[in-house]
């Protein structure tokens, strides 16, 4: 994926007669007390895909926190384990599928092991990153399609390669074949894989493979993959949902995010590009 190609799947211009309920309506689910700013993050990735409407959902101790980072969300505080982690989330299945998309797992710890069960059978696209991906490891063994299967509503999982080795143990990575990696994980999983790295793959099951060609090492930084998952999930929730522009989507996201990461290291070094940094840097790439 290049300039041209991601100016086709880029959510400009919009409509002159629109509101916020047209543009997207997304529920982040993210964050405990240990990974308080992974939170932080991925709200600031959400907010720059330019969703109408973000909701929030982190522990309860942390709700002062994010309404004060990220004013224009609805912050939902949940129940939350003796360890700070989302005990369970305080939304029916209706009321889960009224979201447009529903992005998960930054900074959750492998505690909030209720979330994704609950999450899990939405009918909305559902973006399942860092420890939703590790939960889900722990969960399955061998039917990880059945699991995370959905009749009305796309999967995406973002493993780095950690995560991937974990979520895949069938599937060799020594080989350094990231396109064939990612299209086998797809068709295993039957969702779109993200597989995150100096040289970003998005596969969908026997279909289109895209490959990111440009990067910096200034994303090899922890924060990062927070910031992919609030961007990825705000410009889902924003388009249709049928799988094409899905996939197309999770391609504009990586891409973006790349892009943003190599324009604020040409600006302050590769040493300069912390995770707000980086979400600051989305809306120059247009």
């Amino acid at each position: 994926i290049n300039t041209d190609v991601a100016k086709q799947f880029f959510p400009l211009p919009r409509p002159l007669l629109t509101h916020k309920y047209q543009q997207g309506n997304l529920l982040l689910i993210c964050g405990s007390r240990r990974y308080a700013g992974a939170a932080i993050l991925t709200a600031l990735g959400a907010r720059a895909s330019g969703v109408g409407m973000l909701t929030i959902a982190v522990p309860e101790s942390l709700r002062d926190l994010l309404i004060a980072q990220v004013p224009e969300a609805l912050i939902l505080g949940c129940p939350e384990t003796s360890s700070g982690a989302i005990a369970s989330l305080e939304l029916t299945s209706s009321e889960l599928d009224k979201f447009d998309a529903i992005a998960c797992g930054s900074g959750l710890t492998s505690e909030a092991t209720s979330v994704i069960e609950q999450i899990i059978n939405c009918h909305c696209p559902l973006v399942l990153d860092a420890d939703a991906l590790n939960i889900l490891a722990q969960q399955t063994q061998n039917n990880l399609a059945t699991t995370i299967k959905s009749k009305s509503g796309s999967r995406i999982l973002t493993p780095h390669l950690g995560e991937f080795k974990r979520l895949f143990p069938n599937l060799d990575p020594s080989n350094g074949d990231r396109i064939s990696l990612a299209q086998m994980a797809a068709d295993e999983s039957q969702a779109i894989v993200l597989l995150k790295g100096a040289r970003t793959v998005i596969a969908e099951p026997k279909s289109t493979t895209w490959l990111v060609p440009e990067s910096t090492p200034a994303l090899a930084r922890g924060g990062s993959g927070d910031v992919l998952a609030g961007l990825l999930g705000g410009l889902i929730a924003s388009q249709p949902t049928n799988i094409s522009t899905v996939r197309n989507v999770v391609a504009l996201a990586a891409w973006w995010h790349a892009q943003a990461g190599i324009k604020a290291a040409q600006a302050r070094t590769e040493l300069g590009v912390d995770g707000v940094t980086l979400a600051k840097y989305l809306s120059t790439v247009f």
